[in-house]
């Protein structure tokens, strides 16, 4: 019996790229394990490695050291953004530095919109923290977050050195005992007044982009609401979708490696 020519590896990368493009791994879901690849396929674990290095190569799949292989999220070293999970969302620069300004209770019935957002009553305390994300030539964002104040409260004394390396819905998760679901993005165009045009080093009146976020629970209960504006000179917020193929019959695998 002749040989299979094509490697092991390449056909194993093959078969579950098909499944990635006609959505048996849907966007944002994690790719099966390296031991749940050689148990399907058969191979050696050398041979199932080499077919998930195939997918990163290819931008198909990001892996996330003690997490994990994701599907179809972004790869940070790219100049461009492209959000295709909840994690995407999140501004990935590798040129752009954090800058924390400040990490706040708002004052009561001071922010009643951001309330109605977290569906709070206007007498419950609010976080707010307040980022830039800056380039070696300026700003390219500015956010002010917000979370209820029962959430905030189980957050550690020192939140501020924990964002320089990690980000908040994360820490959120860790500490706060909640899991984001979902979250819903709402999209503006305004013009920068005088407080905006300084923190992004433009003049009053530039248009930016308005980037309203609200992150959800499992139950629905809305645990972080955002305002991020943008500098759409210098970062451009891309969305991809993509149409769920039904499942394309997988080509026959050969056990042998």
């Amino acid at each position: 019996m002749r040989r299979d020519p094509v490697p092991a590896y390449y056909r194993i990368y093959q078969a579950l790229s098909e499944r990635i493009t006609g959505g048996v791994y849907p966007i944002g879901t994690k790719l099966p394990t390296d031991h749940e690849i050689m148990a399907e396929f058969s191979v050696s674990r050398h041979t199932a490695r080499a077919a998930v290095e195939e997918l990163v190569s290819r931008q198909l799949v990001r892996r996330f050291p003690g997490r994990g292989t994701f599907i179809l999220e972004n790869d940070p070293a790219r100049p461009d953004w492209s959000a295709r999970a909840l994690e995407d969302l999140l501004i990935v620069d590798p040129e752009a530095r954090f800058a924390l300004h400040a990490i706040e209770y708002l004052e009561q019935g001071s922010a009643a919109p951001v309330a109605q957002m977290l569906r709070l009553p206007a007498d419950q305390r609010i976080m707010r923290i307040a980022w830039s994300r800056v380039r070696p030539e300026g700003p390219i964002a500015y956010c002010a977050a917000h979370l209820p104040g029962a959430l905030a409260a189980r957050l550690p004394p020192d939140l501020g050195e924990r964002l320089q390396t990690s980000r908040t819905i994360p820490l959120i998760e860790k500490f706060c005992g909640v899991q984001a679901f979902r979250v819903r993005q709402v999209s503006t165009a305004v013009a920068a007044d005088q407080a905006m045009a300084g923190r992004l080093e433009v003049a009053p009146g530039t248009p930016l982009l308005l980037l309203q976020r609200t992150y959800f629970d499992v139950e629905g209960m809305p645990i972080y609401y955002s305002d991020l504006y943008v500098r759409s000179d210098r970062f451009q917020p891309k969305i991809e979708l993509f149409r769920f193929r039904q499942q394309v019959e997988l080509a026959r695998i050969g056990a042998a490696d």
